[in-house]
């Protein structure tokens, strides 16, 4: 038959005269999933959290939702848990502020959003000046706000204050920069000059002093500067070669370090010899080696360090200047009607420094903004040399502020392409209010006073629905298994690359074995505890419905698995050899042992106790070679030492199974014998065949409860192909006839 419309290619054909040649299944078209291709695939990314799969290595790529959304199968679109977004639920959400009209906006309407791939792609030739490769993990992940100049905060809700530099510390001197420019007569063209990403109109090569000084004054990126030439008559450019000396007067940037000034000469032309080079960082000019070009000293503070920003938390960008200071023509001179800069980096000359009781201080006196009186550097810090150093726990320039806690970074510029995350106040995931010292964090990460951890979701207000244990991606690891079950050695610690070791929590939830629910140790799953909490994992009435619970909250349940009745399959098979006259053993299968077996054990007896282990169900034991007895005499009930082989085959665990090992062992051989050869060993027999999917493969399963809804003739079973418990589509009717249509003509 024609697959349906935009859904499935069905394997299989009808033969003629036998209708019931059924295809053993559907093939799905891109973006459709289940038995039947009649549901969708939603978008998938990398895990948000996850058990690792191997050493240092987790967040697995191609997870729905990437663990952090629930998939609507009508549509296959991820509804993203509070705090993700994307198709995918692949990022965090960027924080929000109320932006100038007090609406709710990304970045409070004052920035960009950008993941860590962006941003250490940015540069805006003020705060980021070269550029990143960043390539971890999460470089598409994790995201964060660019503010703009007037703004900053993680959200971009704070107005910033004017940076100048500190009246009270003497000595400083300017950046000077020098321009060395030879141009053989006859000379044309000119020149053009770059700082920080912006390059002036072409000066002519005869171009004087003030041409160069208006045409670097005109960047955006230069607030003042000086410009004199030496040697060439004046000319910034000259046969025997002029310097031109840059002085920096004040600068935009809030950062101490001067950017080097470029310098353009392709439009320089000559018949002869041409130069154009800039000299920085205290080196000497090639053309007037005597002439040395200077590194500031320069050293900006947020309010020149003499005053309080947004005093009281009023976000006005103001500043509030402590006594005996004022705003600066940001030289530490009074200011002018040009330059005005309001960042208190004047000294008072009229300004009584023995006022209150405190004779000829020089540090700051004031009152502090978390409370108290008026002090000598709010009464938690020291002087000397007319600066305040505070206490731990306090900062500003009067030691007027608590401090915030810091932690790792969500979100901030890489400086490497592994290397990200430093610390930040409040994990640069809440917002610090420094009267009080305490981080505001965004709900995603309120269970850490420093904001620097992700919390598990909730679901009905319990963490992980009260169906699973909330877990560290470090702790995750220990729990991590292989495709088969088997439990792993991985370790996920933190380094630069798994940065996120401690800091990202998610669900582990509830685990059924094959038979039933079972008891977890809460003080082996997490720090603290001493109880046990019992997991309940039944999902209905068959007596084998037992599922793990599933999603990132634990609200969803996996339905059934089993056998697809339409296709053929065997049985795993493990044989045991064993040869010994005394002692015993148990038997570990998935993390779980048996109990004691004894080394006379008959084949009964060893069934009990395998079937006992709760993740196995149902097995048969069958002795070869019955001529012992269960004392170590030859009958009928042999013992499984003394037999020549037992082999387990496997009814309820379906698939290529993982061995089952030997442990505790004490069992001992006849006297004489080697101590070298092996008492006991486990081979696999037979490979498992049987599918163990969902539904079977013939059902649709209810997250919702946990449960299968079967196809029409198709019902629960034993897990081999009868009627049963298992809750699983493996059971197929026999009296069953499936009819194919009859296609148009035929």
């Amino acid at each position: 038959p024609p697959p349906p419309p935009n859904r499935s290619e069905c394997l299989g054909s009808r033969s003629a005269g036998n209708p019931n040649n059924l295809p053993d299944g559907c093939f799905c078209h891109e973006g459709f999933t289940g038995h039947d291709c009649s549901l969708r695939v939603c978008p998938a990314g990398k895990a948000w959290a996850d058990p690792a799969s191997g050493n240092q290595t987790a967040h697995a790529d191609g997870t729905e939702c990437s663990g952090m959304g629930k998939c609507d199968r009508k549509l296959g679109q991820c509804v993203c848990r509070a705090g993700f977004e994307g198709a995918a639920c692949h990022r965090l959400t960027c924080p929000t502020g109320a932006n100038s009209l007090g609406i709710a906006e990304t970045c409070s309407g004052h920035g960009r959003c950008m993941n860590m791939l962006e941003v250490g792609a940015y540069v805006d030739y003020d705060t980021y000046y070269t550029s990143v490769a960043y390539s971890n993990w999460d470089a598409d992940m994790s995201t964060g706000c660019v503010c703009d100049k007037e703004w900053e905060g993680f959200d971009c809700a704070d107005r910033k204050c004017p940076w100048g530099m500190d009246p009270e510390v003497s000595g400083w001197v300017d950046e000077i920069q020098l321009l060395d420019c030879t141009c053989h007569s006859p000379c044309t063209g000119g020149i053009t000059l770059e700082y920080r990403g912006q390059s002036t109109r072409l000066l002519p090569h005869n171009a004087g002093e003030n041409a160069v000084e208006t045409a670097l004054k005109e960047l955006p990126t230069i607030e003042d500067v000086h410009v004199s030439i030496g040697g060439g008559n004046g000319k910034v450019c000259s046969h025997d070669g002029s310097v031109t000396q840059v002085t920096f007067l004040r600068d935009l940037s809030r950062q101490s370090a001067y950017r080097t000034l470029g310098v353009n000469s392709t439009y320089l032309t000559t018949a002869g010899t041409k130069s154009a080079a800039v000299v920085a960082g205290g080196g000497a000019s090639t053309i007037n080696t005597g002439l040395n070009s200077v590194v500031s000293t320069k050293v900006m503070l947020e309010c020149s360090g003499r005053g309080t920003c947004n005093a009281g938390n009023s976000n006005t960008g103001e500043c509030t200047c402590y006594g005996g200071y004022h705003a600066s023509d940001k030289r530490n001179q009074y200011p002018t009607k040009e330059h005005n800069y309001k960042d208190c980096g004047y000294e008072r000359l009229d300004y009584n420094w023995t006022m209150g009781g405190f004779p000829d201080i020089t540090c700051p006196i004031v009152a502090p903004q978390w409370g108290g009186s008026a002090s000598i550097c709010g009464g938690v810090g020291t002087c000397a040399n007319k600066v305040c150093t505070c206490n731990a726990g306090y900062e500003g320039g009067a030691c007027e502020w608590l401090s915030c806690p810091q932690g790792t970074a969500w979100w901030d510029r890489p400086t490497a392409p592994t290397v990200g995350h430093a610390l930040a106040k409040c994990s640069n995931r809440g917002k610090c209010y420094r009267k009080t010292g305490l981080c505001a964090c965004e709900e995603l990460f309120a269970d850490s006073a420093t904001c620097s951890v992700m919390g598990c979701a909730k679901n009905e207000s319990y963490v992980c629905g009260d169906k699973g244990v909330c877990m560290t991606m470090n702790k995750l690891a220990t729990y991590a298994t292989t495709a088969q079950g088997e439990a792993t050695d991985y370790n996920y610690y933190k380094s630069y690359s798994t940065w996120d070791a401690n800091k990202i929590q998610g669900c582990y939830c509830r685990k059924s074995m094959s038979a039933g629910s079972y008891d977890w140790l809460y003080t082996d799953l997490a720090d603290g505890g001493y109880y046990t909490t019992t997991f309940n994992t039944y999902r209905g009435y068959y007596g084998r419905t037992h599922t793990d619970q599933i999603g990132y909250d634990c609200s969803l349940m996996e339905c059934p698995r089993g056998d697809n009745p339409d296709t053929p399959g065997v049985n795993e098979i493990q044989r045991i050899h064993c040869s010994a006259m005394a002692g015993g053993f148990y038997l570990r299968f998935r993390q779980n042992t048996s109990e004691f077996i004894n080394w006379f054990d008959p084949a009964p007896v060893v069934e009990q106790k395998i079937e006992k282990i709760i993740s196995i169900g149902n097995v048969t034991v069958s002795f070869t070679n019955d001529t012992l007895s269960s004392t170590g005499g030859h009958g009928s009930g042999k013992g499984i030492c003394n037999a020549s082989y037992a082999d387990i085959e496997f009814f309820s665990e379906l698939g290529d199974l993982p061995p089952l090992t030997v442990y505790g062992s004490t069992l001992q051989g006849k006297k004489g014998w080697q101590a070298a050869i092996p008492k006991i060993n486990i081979t696999e027999l037979q490979a498992g065949t049987r599918e163990n999917v969902e539904c079977s493969a013939h059902g649709y399963c209810n997250e919702d409860i946990g449960m299968c809804t079967c196809d029409n003739g198709y019902f629960s079973s034993d897990g081999q192909g009868g009627l049963g418990h298992r809750g699983d589509c493996g059971f197929k009717y026999s009296e069953t006839q499936a009819f194919l249509p009859v296609e148009e003509g035929e």
